[in-house]
């Protein structure tokens, strides 16, 4: 869905300059932190296809998927916590979870202070992935949220990502964009402590001083994605 071929620059550029020509008085400034209500409802839709329970006011906008990435730490982790992934992370969520004092691990044991699980949209899901997160929840009475993205996701991924409830969306929209990006965080209807977890994603983001994604590259994605 979010395949980046489907945001080339080219429709970038020519929303771009839609908007600059029309003068709007609503170009530049300030936005609700979580995102433009249009743009959000136009994520939400943009994802039905795909069978996932994602409503837009459990959708944050963010200045691409690191930016994403980084806040859902921020929110989440604690101290001695642990971040379970199932391939190698990239250096700069590496560096996020053990910034936050938690723990990066890669062996594939979930323990009392697992509080997240890093799926890959390229790499094969284990077997049984789902009924070993929803056994976890059950014995540590807590959530274990399941972290995933939509860039070309496998049919194993969407069968796990319907099947699991506490599951959190983080995506960006194209490579092309790079340095002017817009992402998002999509916490699950379903998920364990939902209304929780979407409160201390918005209060985690303003702790890192995003007020808002640039209004301009919100109402040019929008453009794209309607």
């Amino acid at each position: 869905m979010f395949d980046a071929r489907h945001f080339p620059a080219s429709c970038l550029n020519a929303a771009l300059n839609e908007l600059l020509a029309s003068e709007a008085s609503d170009l530049h400034g300030y936005t609700p932190a979580s995102g433009l209500l249009a743009l959000r409802e136009a994520l939400r839709d943009a994802m039905q296809p795909l069978s996932l329970p994602i409503s837009s006011d459990k959708i944050y906008v963010t200045c691409g998927a690191a930016a994403g990435r980084v806040i859902l730490v921020r929110a989440l982790l604690n101290e001695g916590d642990e971040v379970l992934f199932l391939y190698p992370p990239e250096d700069d969520f590496r560096s996020a979870v053990e910034a936050a004092g938690a723990v990066v691990v890669a062996n594939g044991i979930l323990t009392e202070r697992t509080r997240l699980v890093v799926l890959s949209d390229h790499d094969p899901v284990p077997p049984g992935l789902g009924d070993f997160l929803r056994s976890a929840e059950m014995v540590y009475g807590q959530p274990v949220y399941l972290l995933a993205d939509l860039l070309n996701p496998s049919d194993e991924n969407l069968a796990l990502l319907r099947s699991y409830d506490s599951i959190v969306l983080n995506e960006e929209f194209s490579d092309d964009f790079s340095g002017e990006n817009i992402g998002f965080l999509a916490v699950g209807d379903h998920a364990r402590d939902t209304e929780l977890l979407y409160a201390a994603i918005a209060g985690a983001a303003r702790a890192c001083g995003y007020v808002n994604p640039p209004s301009l590259m919100q109402r040019a994605i929008l453009k794209t994605v309607s």
